[in-house]
């Protein structure tokens, strides 16, 4: 390099005021970018909900919400029973034995549901968070074989 040409760099300015804009522009569009996909939740709506027993091919359902209806479905009254029903909210009792039992809330206000109390052993169905759309995973207790799940699956309807 050419004696000229160093004194030319040295001269120049790091940045100039285009290349300010261009990184601003570049910084906006990636916070903007960031806080859509981390801050808004795209889910889809949650339309219903299905309480099953077993696992695998053993798998039947035993109780059925539809949040659009209004409609509760027990197919199996010797597992699900109704505490409460009133406009706000539906308790259930999913018994998995004679002494063994899934207490389950349904927030129809907020249209979620959630186990609030249990008698398995590590309360893993206590603490995972309520199922608030169609998208949300299930709730699973594997000690009394039951899942909760959102109705929809690739936008069918499993029941």
């Amino acid at each position: 390099m050419s004696l000229k040409k160093v004194t030319q760099v040295k001269a120049d300015r790091g940045f100039k005021i285009w290349d300010i804009a261009v990184y601003a522009f570049l910084a906006a569009l990636i916070a903007a970018l960031f806080a859509a996909f981390v801050f808004v939740r795209g889910g889809t709506p949650l339309e219903s909900v299905v309480i099953t027993v077993g696992f695998g091919e053993e798998q039947r359902t035993v109780c059925a919400y539809d949040f659009v209806s209004g409609r509760l479905d027990i197919s199996d009254p010797e597992r699900v029973e109704v505490l409460s029903d009133d406009d706000s909210a539906l308790k259930l009792v999913f018994h998995a034995g004679e002494t063994e039992y899934n207490e389950i809330l349904i927030d129809k206000a907020a249209v979620s549901v959630r186990v609030t109390n249990a008698n398995c052993p590590a309360l893993n169905c206590v603490y995972t968070a309520a199922i608030t759309s169609g998208s949300s995973p299930p709730i699973i207790c594997a000690t009394h074989a039951m899942i909760i799940s959102s109705g929809s699956v690739s936008g069918s309807v499993i029941w």
